[in-house]
């Protein structure tokens, strides 16, 4: 028995046919409840083509908080423990800061004035901490912390604070065709530093808070300096007008967890057609936080009273979720994130592969894996140790397609399943090995 007879075998055929595939796969996390319920309806609605709501892939937008909605905010805002970081760091060049508050008490080690400070504070601390550095040397400041510091009260990696149902779902309308975009009051260079390799969303779709800045000749070389002051607040009514500068379009979908989200759902639920509006409720003291009304940090009050009227789902994190965070084990987490994502098959076996005919793989970050042979959708998981990796439990669609494309599905399911092992060159190819270590796959970092 041949081995292309030996992967169809063990395929296990999805009647439903795809989408019934991408929902078991991609929202393992979620408990099958109304929320869910109403997500899987929307996204089948304006995902089908005759539908009354069929939406063309061109205008699947959806929108997403950060902070409270893609991972934590407690006991405050992340951005704010990386400022405080700054300060500690940047101590020995400003001796008024042993004098002067906040910084103070940061540098006595008294968090206390956490609970007091107000937006105006903080971004006064951000701006102080932030400003005079190149947009490069920015970003490589924020890769060098977001990469080892590590949560106050959890010890965990703030990357480990994800919410693994929320990388699902980016997962599932990713496969789905919708365009995703971070829409935060977080600052826009401290998240496009790491989302990508977090979230699979590149740093060009995300929209945030920003500082001013000016053009330069450093040393004789052109570069973007970073001011001491403000240039957008996207927060509240800040965002559906961040949202129309940055996309042009009005969402379909967004996603929240605080009133400072209300305007941003409120917006996209307000058009015409199909829309859908989502608010995260951190209602699980056990597994996270629990947290609403009074809340210093991510109060939810007026969403929690208008959503009912407006149609806007509720999710309860007790409720609806059957898992917070990524196991620390799951594909993605520690060295193993930067697998994360959507890649492009450019060369199988070293025979090339044909132009317009796809070939494609994500990892996600609960350990599965999916894509297209080119005719057929598949699914599946992956177990990644150090750089050894297999692929197992495949199930895929079963269509026919001509002889051509018929060849290269066979011959990219057949180089999966031989793969051994994995490497990323510094051009970010990814290469899957066979055990003898010769190059089965090349892929390439997908952007959509």
């Amino acid at each position: 028995m041949n081995i292309q007879k030996i992967f169809w075998l063990t395929v296990v055929f999805l009647v439903g046919a795809n989408r019934t595939l991408e929902a078991q796969n991609v929202l393992a996390s979620w408990n099958d409840t109304t929320s869910k319920q109403a997500i899987t309806s929307f996204v089948a609605r304006v995902c089908t083509e005759g539908s009354s709501d069929f939406v063309p892939p061109s205008q699947r937008i959806a929108v997403f908080d950060n902070d409270g909605t893609l991972w934590a905010e407690q006991p405050m805002y992340f951005q704010a423990f990386f400022a405080m970081d700054r300060i500690r760091s940047l101590a020995s060049s400003h001796p008024e800061w042993k004098e002067k508050q906040p910084y103070a008490s940061i540098l006595n080690g008294d968090s206390a004035w956490l609970s007091l400070a107000d937006e105006k504070g903080l971004l006064e601390l951000v701006m102080e901490t932030h400003a005079g550095t190149t947009s490069e040397e920015f970003e490589q400041l924020v890769r060098q912390w977001i990469a080892s510091a590590k949560h106050p009260k959890t010890g965990k990696l703030y990357t480990d604070m994800v919410y693994q149902p929320m990388l699902e779902l980016l997962d599932y309308l990713h496969r789905n065709q919708f365009k995703t975009f971070i829409v935060s009051g977080g600052g826009i260079e401290f998240m496009r530093a790491w989302v990508e390799s977090v979230y699979g969303i590149p740093p060009e779709r995300v929209i945030g808070s920003s500082i001013k800045t000016q053009y330069e000749i450093r040393d004789g070389k052109p570069a973007i300096v970073r001011l001491p002051a403000i240039q957008f607040i996207d927060d509240k009514a800040g965002k559906p007008i961040g949202i129309q500068q940055h996309i042009g379009r009005r969402p379909i979908l967004a996603v929240g967890n605080s009133d400072g989200d209300f305007e941003m759902l409120e917006w996209t639920t307000s058009g015409s057609g199909a829309r859908l509006g989502i608010l995260v409720h951190h209602d699980d003291a056990d597994r996270e936080f629990a947290y609403d009304r009074d809340s210093h940090v991510g109060k939810l009050s007026r969403g929690l009273d208008e959503s009912p009227a407006r149609g806007w789902s509720v999710v309860s994190m007790k409720r609806d979720w059957k898992q917070i965070h990524p196991n620390r084990e799951s594909l993605a987490v520690g060295d193993n994130r930067k697998l994360t994502g959507d890649w492009l098959c450019e060369d199988i076996d070293h025979r090339g592969v044909l132009d317009r005919a796809e070939s494609t793989l994500r990892f996600a970050e609960d350990g599965t894996v999916s894509g297209n042979t080119s005719v057929n959708l598949f699914g599946g998981k992956a177990t990644v140790q150090g750089n050894k990796i297999t692929f197992a439990e495949l199930q895929t669609t079963r269509r026919a397609g001509t002889p051509a494309l018929m060849d290269q599905e066979t011959r990219y399911t057949q180089a999966l399943m031989k793969v051994a092992s994995y490497r990323i060159d510094e051009n970010g190819l990814l290469f899957l090995l066979d055990a003898s270590g010769k190059e089965l796959l090349r892929f390439s970092r997908r952007t959509r």
